[in-house]
């Protein structure tokens, strides 16, 4: 799967969520690549999080005693490039981190989505490095196979 690069977003179409859940349509960001395995979040997006409007902003919300851990692309905010066009989200739209910092086979992930993802856009690249930063804001979030397989992600330096 050629798309698979760290910074590419791919559309997932039928995306498995493992835990019974119904298949539903993805994003999916990948964060970081190894031979084995892969970096990304795996639930990805939603436009459906419940934020009190002065909470929400563009970028990263890292507020514990308000049980806040995520990301957001603002609506129609240019977050990334296919060729010279440029990709927003129609609507403000949430990465969660709750449990949903993890590495996956990448294998496996190839197998099963390789005739079906579609490689949406490359993320600007400061877009990539604030949602890095935020992900090792939350580090905490992410499950331990994830911080032992990729550590240059959750470095605090």
């Amino acid at each position: 799967m050629e798309h698979l690069r760290p910074g590419n977003i791919l559309r997932i179409p039928d995306f498995d969520f493992g835990n019974g859940a119904d298949l539903r349509d993805k994003y999916l960001i990948v964060i970081d690549v190894s031979e084995v395995q892969a970096l990304f979040l795996q639930v990805l997006t939603t436009s459906q999080l419940k934020v009190p409007k002065d909470k929400i902003m563009h970028g990263c919300r890292n507020e514990p005693e308000n049980g806040l851990h995520y990301f957001m692309f603002e609506q129609e905010r240019c977050i990334g490039k296919l060729d010279d066009v440029n990709f927003a989200f129609p609507k403000s739209t949430f990465v969660l981190f709750r449990n949903n910092i993890k590495d996956v086979a990448t294998a496996p992930f190839i197998s099963k989505y390789s005739d079906t993802a579609t490689f949406v856009c490359t993320l600007l690249p400061e877009e990539f490095a604030r949602l890095k930063k935020c992900i090792r804001q939350n580090a905490r979030m992410a499950d331990r196979s994830a911080k032992r397989n990729f550590p240059n992600i959750f470095k605090t330096d």
